[in-house]
């Protein structure tokens, strides 16, 4: 996985404020008349800003800033689309699951993730299907390119240095999307681990390509 491989970002994603309570509204997502060869609609991905028009549809709607660099990038937005794209994940489960009278897993305020060993079959619990848009590997690829995607904005960072921001952002976007989830259907909790586990293996592979590149 190449550190610069997804075309540099110049804004962070238009959300709106509220306060000093760090919570965000974001824009509402469509969905596209395209479908895929199974039927299934295929939905505007607002966190894959790799193509230039999807670049060019968020520089319109930016609130971030860029003349200071990094310094002025937006990050509670940052966080706050890290938060949403999870929460579309999560909630395309967990409400047919609840009514099926699914067990719950256990919910733990200072833990990212759910404690799914009070379920009959513990880490074992298969998670959630969803369509494979939202699963664990593709959403979270989709949260680890945005990130990275905002690298052009801070030319004053190593790689490390910026690496490791971007995954303390994506970590605490996470944080925010469970307080909001709350609890979960074991299925939709080991979803929910499962894409926070693959996004922070992304990020260590990253680290090492970094890490390896600077060595050379």
């Amino acid at each position: 996985m190449d550190v610069n491989a997804t075309k540099p970002a110049t804004s962070a994603v238009k959300t709106e404020h509220h306060g000093k309570t760090g919570k965000h509204e974001s824009a509402s997502h469509s969905h596209s008349s395209e479908a895929k060869k199974d039927g299934t609609p295929v939905p505007e991905d607002k966190l894959d800003i790799s193509e230039a028009a999807q670049d060019k549809k968020e520089a319109e709607g930016s609130e971030a800033k860029v003349g200071n660099g990094f310094a002025d990038f937006d990050m509670d937005a940052f966080q706050g689309m890290i938060r949403s794209k999870l929460m579309e994940s999560i909630y395309q489960a967990k409400d047919a699951l609840m009514k099926a009278g699914v067990e719950f897993a256990k919910y733990n305020e200072d833990s990212i993730l759910y404690d799914l060993s009070g379920l009959k079959d513990g880490e074992n619990t298969k998670a959630a299907e969803v369509p494979e848009y939202w699963n664990a590997e593709n959403t979270s690829q989709r949260i680890v390119d945005f990130a990275m995607s905002f690298k052009g904005l801070a030319p004053e960072l190593s790689d490390e240095e910026y690496i490791n921001k971007m995954r303390a952002a994506v970590e605490l976007g996470y944080k925010l999307a469970k307080k909001d989830l709350g609890s979960l259907p074991g299925p939709s909790a080991k979803l929910f681990n499962d894409t926070y586990s693959l996004t922070m293996k992304k990020f260590d592979e990253l680290m090492e390509q970094a890490q390896k590149g600077k060595a050379e």
